[in-house]
C-alpha cells in the first residue's frame, strides 16, 4: 500500500496546513470576498492548534477541559495504586510485552479539548494553567485579546451557520487577523510547542508567517 493512501495529521502539521490555507484565502479575497470566511476559519484553527502544542506538557494534559484533566489524573492514580488490572496479550513487533485491560470499565477516560476561550486564557495567564513543563506564558496585548474575541465570535457563526443574511465590515478584518498572527508568532518563537518539527516543516513555518503578515498588511492599508 502506498504512503499516499493515508492522511497523516498531528497538531503541528495541522497548524502548518491551516496557515497555508489562510494565506491562500487571503490572496484571493480581492477576487471573491467570501474567501474571508475560510481565512477566518483557517487562522482560528491555526491559533488553536498552536496553543494546544504550547500548553501540552509531557503528560499531554495542559490543553484539555478541566473534567478531562481530573479524570485522567484519577485514572493514573488508580493505575499506580494497582487498581487497573491488566493481562498479558502477546508481544509487539520488537518482542516487547503488550497488555490489555482486564475490565472494559477501566479504560482510559475520553479526552476533551478545552474551549477556545479557555485555551487562550491559559496561554497568557499562568494561574489558569493545569500542567507545568510546557511553553512559557505568552504576553498578549489588550488589542490582541479583543481581536481574539472577535475572531472567535466570527468563527462560531461561520461554523454554525444558520439560514440568515449576514453582513461583516471588511475594513477591520485584516487588523484582527494580524493581531492573532502576532500571537502565533510568539508561540512559534518559544522552543517548546514545535520542538518535534523537522527542519523542512520548521522552514515552511518560518516562510509562511511573514508571507501571511505581508499579505494582511497590504489589505489593511
Amino acid at each position: 500500500m502506498d504512503a499516499n493512501d493515508w492522511l497523516r495529521v498531528d497538531e503541528q502539521t495541522d497548524v502548518l496546513v491551516s496557515l497555508d490555507e489562510c494565506l491562500n484565502c487571503v490572496r484571493r479575497v480581492h477576487e471573491e470576498p467570501a474567501f474571508w470566511k475560510w481565512a477566518i476559519l483557517s487562522i482560528h484553527n491555526a491559533l488553536q492548534g498552536a496553543i494546544v502544542c504550547h500548553l501540552s506538557g509531557t503528560a499531554q494534559l495542559g490543553a484539555l477541559a478541566k473534567r478531562s484533566v481530573i479524570a485522567s489524573l484519577e485514572w493514573h492514580e488508580r493505575d499506580r495504586g494497582g487498581e487497573i488490572k491488566k493481562v498479558l496479550d502477546g508481544s509487539d513487533e520488537w518482542g516487547l510485552p503488550v497488555y490489555r485491560l482486564e475490565r472494559e470499565e477501566d479504560a482510559f477516560p475520553d479526552q476533551w479539548l478545552a474551549d477556545p476561550g479557555t485555551l487562550f486564557e491559559r496561554l497568557h495567564r499562568e494561574d489558569r494553567r493545569c500542567e507545568g513543563g510546557a511553553g512559557a506564558v505568552i504576553a498578549v496585548t489588550r488589542e490582541q485579546r479583543k481581536s481574539f474575541r472577535r475572531l472567535n465570535s466570527l468563527r462560531k457563526n461561520f461554523a454554525h451557520f444558520t439560514p440568515r443574511g449576514w453582513s461583516i465590515e471588511l475594513a477591520g478584518l485584516p487588523g484582527i487577523l494580524l493581531d492573532v498572527l502576532g500571537v502565533i508568532d510568539r508561540i512559534a518563537a518559544d522552543p517548546w510547542p514545535f520542538r518535534h518539527m523537522d527542519d523542512q516543516a520548521r522552514e515552511r513555518l518560518e516562510r509562511i508567517l511573514p508571507q501571511l503578515r505581508s499579505e494582511l498588511a497590504l489589505l489593511e492599508t
